[in-house]
């Protein structure tokens, strides 16, 4: 399964984000971002696991902002 990394606009973002993909079973969690290499965003992201489309299309589809989605191993 994998991992992503979820930029978001804000913390509200990144709280609703979180919330409607655990009701949709996924595991998601907020973290701190650690690098500030001058991205926009709130400084929070969502991690989340499971497929990218699914995970993209369920965030999209609830009005949470996406700004960028990364992948990890």
């Amino acid at each position: 399964m994998q991992r992503h990394i979820i930029s978001v606009s804000s913390i509200t973002y990144a709280i609703k984000g979180r919330d409607l993909l655990r009701k949709q079973g996924f595991r998601a969690y907020i973290e701190r971002k650690t690098n500030s290499n001058g991205n926009t965003g709130c400084g929070y992201v969502i991690v989340a696991d499971g497929n990218r489309q699914k995970i993209s299309d369920a965030l999209m589809n609830s009005g949470v902002k996406i700004l960028q989605i990364n992948s990890i191993a």
